[in-house]
């Protein structure tokens, strides 16, 4: 071999051997389809989303049932079989009835009570035709109706503590009330409305207090203003109360942003109507509400949007960070945590409910 065929081989060799050197760092950077080597600092989600991964917002919709309690032991009641009337006078000193003194109360001057009988709880007299006048005896007006409401709330999570306001919409049934203690043939007090709506808005707010496996139990109280329908409830003659709520909601978990909510609550309000007669008259009204609806709080992340990604964790590309799951999976799951048919090996003692 020549001296210059050498020194055309050593200088290739060298050349390569540089280029080698000088290319291999840019291609270990393109060659990363995760993004930043791993000593480039954690990616964060932006401002906006740190913030609002804070917020959830919860519907749900359920059955409650209402009940009425009238405290009536200052007015004499006249009953005739039908109906039930508070006994007053007018503007003019004239005996009257009162009707309909739940919510749209009249006068009547048409009620014969000089024929009636003065009621007494030793009485055997049970004819349904007969009117009586009750006076002396402690009287409690009580009864009930249905509600179907639906709510929506805002919340602002932080760490065991939830804080935020909403809004409920009901749907009423009549009212149905008795006498408490009083025999069949005392007549019952029905309502004029077959229906009403109400409207609350309030604020609220409430603790995690425990967990358990996927389930969270929480405790929530609600302040606020509640409406009722203008044609039931004339706002002339009735007015309505501050109100509040107790519930003591069950949240399952189906991940950090989905959840199944179970919420069984109390509510605690009251109205009073004006009578013609210039009284008033104080009901109140407990509705017991069993609700189920979902929650979901603003992800964090962003959802992968490369079609045939496989990550299934919170995971990179070029400068960004997504996740790899649904809001109503979990966002880093362990190994066949959102698979479905790794449930069977939880369902032996129930075979039916295995899948095929």
């Amino acid at each position: 071999m020549g001296r210059s065929q050498f020194n055309i081989i050593s200088f290739t060799i060298s050349l390569l051997f540089l280029s080698v050197m000088t290319i291999s760092p840019s291609i270990g950077q393109v060659f990363n389809p995760w993004g930043p080597p791993p000593n480039d600092k954690e990616i964060e989600a932006n401002l906006f989303r740190r913030i609002a991964q804070h917020f959830s917002a919860e519907v749900a919709l359920g059955y409650g049932s209402t009940r009425y309690r009238q405290n009536l032991d200052e007015y004499q009641i006249y009953s005739n079989g039908s109906n039930l009337y508070l006994l007053g006078e007018d503007s003019l000193g004239n005996s009257v009835g009162i009707g309909n003194w739940l919510n749209r109360p009249f006068l009547t001057d048409t009620l014969d009570t000089a024929s009636a009988i003065w009621y007494q709880n030793t009485l055997n007299e049970s004819d349904q035709n007969r009117s009586y006048v009750i006076d002396s005896l402690e009287k409690r007006l009580v009864g009930g109706g249905n509600a179907i409401p639906i709510h929506l709330k805002l919340h602002f999570n932080y760490d065991r503590y939830r804080i935020g306001a909403g809004a409920t919409f009901e749907i009423n049934s009549k009212a149905n009330l008795q006498l408490k203690g009083f025999p069949d043939y005392v007549a019952n007090y029905e309502s004029d409305f077959k229906r009403f709506y109400t409207r609350k808005f309030y604020l609220t707010a409430g603790v995690r207090y425990y967990d358990f496996w996927d389930f969270s139990y929480f405790a929530d109280i609600e302040y606020g203003n509640f409406r009722l329908s203008e044609s039931a409830f004339p706002g002339g003659q009735v007015s309505t109360n501050n109100y509040w709520n107790i519930s003591l909601p069950i949240e399952k978990n189906f991940s950090e942003y989905f959840r199944l909510v179970m919420r069984p609550s109390l509510d605690l309000k009251s109205i009073n109507t004006t009578l013609p007669t210039g009284q008033s008259i104080k009901t109140n009204l407990w509705n017991l509400q069993f609700q189920v609806g979902v929650r979901v709080s603003f992800p964090l992340f962003k959802k992968c949007p490369i079609s045939n990604c496989e990550a299934q964790k919170e995971h990179r590309h070029i400068d960004k960070k997504f996740r790899g799951q649904p809001i109503y999976k979990w966002q880093n799951p362990k190994v066949g945590e959102n698979d479905p048919y790794n449930m069977n090996e939880k369902r032996e003692a129930f075979p039916f409910l295995k899948r095929k």
